[in-house]
This record gives C-alpha cells, structure tokens and sequence, in this order.
C-alpha cells in the first residue's frame, strides 16, 4: 500500500496524543517497512513550532517526509517607497483589499501540493488537527474521545471548535475510524451516528521505557523531587477538569485526618501535569482543604522521568471523571505501581482486574481506595506483581498490526465505492 501519515499534529500535540502518534509512527514504520510512506507535515498550521520527535523516526526505509509550505505573501505597504505618507496609506488599504484574495489564493496553492504529495495514496491516516481525503484512496481517523461532545463542561471554547470539525470529518468523510477503547466506540456511534462497522476498536500501550525499576535505578531521579521510594501517592495528568485533580484532593484530605486518627502519617500526594485549561480551581484546591504542605506540584516534567516517578509510587491514583483510553494507568501498571483508578468509561478495559476502583464522583469512594492500598502492604505487592503482566497484554506492536489492517479495509471500501 501507499500510505499517507500526518505528522503535522507532532509539533503541536500534548501528553496522550503526542505519545500515541509518536509511538504508533514508530512501529508502523518498522511493522509496515514493505509499504510505500509519505509522512506529511503541513507547515502553515504550526508556524514556528519544533517537531516533537527525534528526526531518525522519518529515516525508515520506503518512507519520504514532504513539508507543505505556506504561500509567502507580500505587502505593498512594506516596500520601501510606502512606507510612510499617503502612499502607505493608499497601500494599506490596497493589501486590506487583497486579503480575501490572498486566502484563496494560499488555499489553493496548498491544495495543489497535497494532491501532489497524496495523489496516489491508497490510505492517508489524518490527525485530531488535519483531515483530509486523497484524491484517489481513504481517510482513516483516530477517535481518542468525544468529551466535548459527552462533557461539554470540561472545555474551553478553542477546545470545542477544533474537535466540533473532526467531528464532522469523521461522520460524513472519513472512510473509516479508528476507536482507542470499546467505549468511545460506543460514544463515536451514539453521538456522531456511525454505523459500527466503520469503527475498529485498536487499543494503544505503554512504551518498553515502562517497566519496573529498583529503588537504587530511581534514587537520584526522586531525590531532585523531594521524594522517596514507595514514599508518595502519585497522580499524572494535565491540570484540567476532566482529570478530577480536585476531588483526588479533596479525597486526600479526608485521608489524612483518618490516617492521623489511626496513628499513621500519609505519604505526600504528588501531582505532575502541565497547566491546561480551567486549572485555577485546581491549584487552589489544597489551600482549602488544608493539605497545602502535602501536595507537590511537579509540573510537567521530562518524558524519561516518568516511568521512574510511577515505579516509585506507593500508589497511583487516576479518578479520572472520564477517559478515551487512559494511557497514564497502563503506563503505570507496565511500572508495577499499585493503581487505583475510577470505574467509567475506558479505564476498565485498561485496568482490568490488576488494580482497584473508586467512583469519580463520590470524594469518600477514592478516599477509602487509597486508604486500602496504604494499609495493606500485601496487596500492594501482589498489585506490583499484577500491573506489568496487565500491561504486557498491549504493545505498540499489537496496535501498528491493527492498524495497518485497518488501512487495507479503508483502501478496499473505497475501491468498491469507487467501481
């Protein structure tokens, strides 16, 4: 097959979706070496921003990276005889009167470069930022989730108009769609109305960097974060609604000062994620619960870090109030981190039964949770010992085999369409 790949989306995506693409890409390219690739990176979308992936990824063999530039406008006004006085003026109002003209113009400009770069693809596999169908083959699309559609509340308005155009490709454009978790599945048929047999649920997994490390591997790494082997709750995910930053703390709270009743000192609650979107509420969170000197805000902090910050968890938390996929909890099994996450959506079919359950919305649920795990060392290990082969039954190997059938169906839809 002749496969069309957007990377584009690599200079702008964060946390899950970025690893995903880069992770996926990677196998992909290694799985499916006998394929014709052209990777594409669309540059007027992301002016300016670094490529999120080391560049010996677009070295594999059959595999071509095409860069679509923008159409370089100029001004009248800027020349050097227009720059001040009447003229400039004049000039200004001469560019105004070409904008229109102008965006047309780049438009098509760029639309004749993807028919170039895309024209005999059988398959082109879009992004959460750019869709488009080849001229000549299918649109395949990754659903991640429908949160702006299921919980509007958790977004911002810039959030809802990038996905309401997905959306859009993927129930009347795209040949078929790709669901991270049988329960976006279901959400991608009750909202966008797709009819199931355009959906294949392909899972994604955790990086081999994800596995269980030695209290000597991880000393130092902790040590710069103030914090100890099997000594701290941990929670990952980017400050936002969803994540239920705020419930987790306030379910900490709670046990805290049941812990103090019992004689027992709880271990600090650590939280690393980079600030997203309707985060002052939870950055004032501790402060009002009093627990403001037992929580560490880590920000984001390096992708190597994290698989030592999650294998050195007494317990991972994720009370998660909704969740695609929900990367960070296989991440952490694949560590040996005892986890404890919510019991909606996806994470379920991530977690199975190599962790325990809270209910997201009940503060005293994800207390008595935690509080379970921390008073039962036994559990604890037999936790650590169930995470890693939870986690080994997912592998970017698994997906990009997946995906690639994925791909041949797409192409094979479209040829039948196409007689």
């Amino acid at each position: 097959m002749r496969i069309g790949f957007d990377i584009s989306v690599l200079r702008i995506a964060q946390a899950g979706v970025l690893e995903y693409t880069r992770a996926l890409l990677a196998e992909l390219l290694h799985t499916g070496a006998q394929h014709e690739w052209t990777l594409l990176d669309l540059l007027p979308l992301n002016p300016g921003r670094p490529m999120q992936a080391d560049s010996q990824l677009f070295n594999a063999p059959n595999t071509r990276v095409v860069r679509v530039p923008a159409l370089q406008r100029g001004y009248l006004s800027m020349l050097p005889g227009a720059r001040t006085g009447v003229a400039h003026s004049l000039a200004e109002h001469v560019d105004h009167a070409l904008d229109r003209l102008w965006a047309l113009a780049a438009s098509g400009a760029v639309g004749l470069q993807l028919r170039a770069a895309l024209g005999r693809a059988n398959v082109f596999h879009c992004s959460d930022q750019f869709q488009y169908v080849p001229p000549r083959g299918a649109a395949v699309l990754t659903i991640h989730d429908l949160t702006t559609l299921s919980h509007p509340e958790f977004h911002v308005s810039d959030n809802t108009s990038l996905h309401s155009a997905k959306d859009r490709f993927a129930a009347t454009r795209a040949t078929h769609l790709i669901a991270d978790s049988h329960s976006t599945k279901r959400d991608i048929e009750r909202h966008l109305q797709v009819p199931s047999e355009r959906i294949t649920v392909v899972h994604a997994a955790a990086g081999s960097q994800f596995r269980p490390y030695t209290p000597t591997e991880i000393q130092a790494t902790l040590h710069g974060y103030g914090l100890q082997h099997d000594g701290y709750i941990l929670m990952v995910g980017t400050l936002e609604p969803r994540k239920n930053h705020t419930a987790l703390i306030n379910a900490y709270a709670r046990l805290r000062a049941t812990l103090a009743a019992e004689g027992i000192d709880a271990p600090p609650l650590a939280i690393a994620g980079a600030h997203g979107w309707k985060y002052e509420d939870i950055l004032a969170a501790p402060g009002r619960a009093g627990v403001e000197q037992h929580v560490r805000w880590l920000g984001k902090v390096p992708a190597e870090h994290l698989p030592v910050l999650m294998a050195g968890a007494q317990v991972f938390a994720y009370p998660s109030l909704y969740e695609g996929f929900g990367l960070p909890v296989l991440e952490a099994l694949a560590c040996g981190a005892p986890v404890v996450a919510a019991n909606n959506s996806s994470l379920p079919e991530v977690l199975g039964d190599a962790g325990l359950y809270c209910d997201a919305l009940d503060t005293e649920s994800i207390a008595q949770a935690l509080g379970t795990l921390l008073r039962d060392g036994a559990l604890r290990a037999q936790l650590r010992q169930a995470g890693p082969a939870r986690a080994a039954q997912f592998s970017w190997e698994r997906t990009a085999r997946e995906t690639l059938a994925v791909y041949a169906l797409a192409a094979a839809a479209h040829k039948t369409r196409a007689k």
